[in-house]
């Protein structure tokens, strides 16, 4: 590996366009092994993210690199393979649910913001949701879009992945609306007024929920931030999701934040929220 020196110097030398490009060629080189491959195509660019953090995000995710690169089918795919975190914002969602008079059977269609391979939809489709008919993801990661589809094709499942950004939502979706609308660990790749935004669209996208996993605060309930906060280590956004839902006119119908508390690594701050 490089000392700050020499990746300071290489940022420095190879303008950024290059350092893209040599990215997304690196992670392609199998022979460097998936270790070495990661470290480069993420030190290659994470200057990146000091001129524009949402633009670095979206490079990493669109070309399945750094954190979007173990996204892979064989290891998301399957009860065993969800997160427990995950499993608890599902658990959280059946509650929320129940509180607004609706059976889970009674749910017929579903969409996921930031879907990646559709593993979660699947979750859905299989273990809670099971009457649902329409089951859409939507993710920016085409390498992610087009994996998780065709092994879904094979398997028998109604989902139905679209390779997009979920900033252009509106134009995705046409005209469509769905009874619950689903987004985890994806809000804190955006910018404050960014995930504003996005959480605007998903309530008016929803005729019945919409459920919200992202960053917890380890010290204050995120309910209490006056701004979103930025963890330094990957450059990702602690949002107060609470307030977002309210000036997008949603109603809090439950809402969990458990603050420095981790489940293998994972934050747990949902909100789950009725459309207005």
């Amino acid at each position: 590996m490089l000392d700050k020196v020499t990746k300071r110097a290489v940022r420095t030398l190879v303008p950024l366009s290059l350092r893209k490009r040599l990215a997304v060629w690196v992670h392609r080189q199998r022979w460097l092994g998936s270790d070495r491959r990661n470290w480069w195509s993420t030190e290659l660019v994470r200057d990146f993210a000091d001129s524009d953090v949402n633009a670095y995000h979206k490079f990493l995710w669109t070309h399945h690199l750094g954190y979007a690169a173990p996204y892979e089918v064989s290891t998301r795919f399957g009860v065993e393979n969800m997160r427990p975190s995950r499993q608890e914002f599902f658990a959280e969602l059946r509650n929320s649910l129940e509180t607004l008079g609706v059976a889970v059977d009674n749910v017929r269609s579903v969409l996921e913001v930031g879907c990646s391979l559709g593993y979660q939809l699947r979750y859905l489709e299989t273990e809670m949701l099971r009457g649902a008919t329409m089951l859409d993801g939507i993710d920016i990661d085409e390498y992610a879009v087009r994996n998780g589809q065709q092994y879904l094709d094979q398997i028998g499942s109604k989902i139905s992945l679209t390779c997009g950004d979920m900033q252009h939502l509106d134009q995705l979706l046409g005209e469509r609306t769905y009874d619950v609308v689903v987004c985890t660990g994806v809000l804190m790749y955006l910018r404050e007024n960014e995930a504003d935004m996005l959480v605007r669209k998903m309530l008016s996208r929803s005729r019945t929920v919409v459920g919200l996993a992202g960053l917890a605060h380890p010290a204050i309930d995120n309910a209490a931030l006056a701004s979103s906060g930025v963890r330094e280590r990957d450059r990702t956004f602690i949002h107060n999701l609470d307030v977002m839902v309210k000036a997008g006119g949603g109603r809090i119908v439950s809402r969990r934040w458990d603050g420095q508390r981790t489940l293998q690594g994972q934050t747990i701050y949902f909100v789950f929220a009725s459309p207005a």
